[in-house]
């Protein structure tokens, strides 16, 4: 588990609802968390940011039976909404990336967030192979 600067709480209710610490005040946003990094990011996107339609979309993908075994990522890859479009692919532009120092950076922007110690393997392909 990576150390982190931010206050966050795990919703009782549903899985991939976090309460995040977005602004460094104090204050908790209702989120849903779609995966975790190995440097102690969080992609998610905030869920009073959706209107009611998508709201339902996110709420049938929480209800869906293998919900609390996967990453809300890997969820949505696997769905199609009813517009025919792909979950993950019409979610993405929504996404939103917490540093562990407590930052809210855009994922598009080439910048990533790095633990607060240590030293940061930045290509993905050797982590694997160590592994």
């Amino acid at each position: 588990m990576v150390d982190v600067r931010y206050k966050h709480q795990t919703s009782q209710e549903h899985p991939h609802i976090e309460w995040l610490e977005l602004n460094s005040d104090g204050m908790l946003h209702e989120c849903a968390v779609m995966k975790r990094d190995p440097q102690g990011n969080v992609f998610f996107f905030q869920v009073n940011h959706l209107d009611e339609i998508d709201r339902r979309r996110l709420a049938q993908m929480l209800a869906d039976r293998n919900a609390r075994q996967f990453e809300l990522w890997d969820l949505m890859a696997q769905k199609t909404l009813g517009n025919g479009m792909n979950a993950l692919a019409y979610f993405h532009q929504l996404v939103k990336v917490l540093t562990p120092i407590g930052k809210v950076i855009d994922p598009r922007t080439g910048v990533m967030g790095a633990p607060l110690t240590g030293v940061v393997n930045t290509n993905p392909a050797e982590a694997q192979e160590t592994k």
